[in-house]
């Protein structure tokens, strides 16, 4: 079983491409993004999100924080963790864990225009059963990431957009 892990880091350190992709996403990202959806009041947040990349293993470990704009102030919003999968075919998985729910993600990368493209659909979503489906579409360079974010639930049988958000490198 060792082979096929081995394999994939050979892989991701020979490819340039993946290589770059990778060093663009890793570090600390900081911004604001809006949510909403027909069941719910549109919000604005403040978002922080650390992208992790060890040497010794083809997964990227991320970090996602989020603060809500209220008329009261900023209450903790949204905290999600998990791990993105790049690989050299240009293929994208991403497993992650969001306050007691846990979602499971395939989709591809690609580079065109300047800027990196990931988009990813749920496969599987686990823990909270409104939630019928989900894709994520992010947009990034070497300073700037913008994501959206979209839903379809039990209680609106379309996709619609929840969340976007346009964050921005931190040194």
């Amino acid at each position: 079983m060792r082979k096929p892990l081995r394999r994939s880091l050979r892989t991701m350190s020979r490819n340039p491409e993946l290589s770059a992709l990778v060093s663009a996403l890793t570090g600390t990202w900081m911004g604001q993004g809006k949510g909403g959806y027909p069941t719910i009041q549109p919000f604005t947040y403040r978002e922080e999100t650390t992208v992790s990349a060890r040497g010794d293993h083809p997964d990227l470990q991320y970090e996602q924080r989020t603060w809500r704009q209220t008329a009261a102030g900023e209450v903790v919003s949204h905290w999600e963790t998990g791990f993105l999968r790049l690989s050299s075919d240009h293929t994208a998985s991403m497993i992650n864990a969001q306050s007691g729910r846990a979602e499971t993600m395939i989709g591809t990368w690609e580079h065109h225009d300047g800027e990196w493209h990931i988009e990813l659909a749920s496969t599987a979503y686990a823990g909270d059963d409104r939630v019928a489906n989900s894709t994520r579409a992010l947009k990034l360079d070497d300073v700037s990431l913008t994501y959206e974010m979209q839903m379809e639930t039990n209680a609106i049988d379309a996709m619609g957009v929840h969340l976007s958000a346009d964050l921005s490198k931190q040194s």
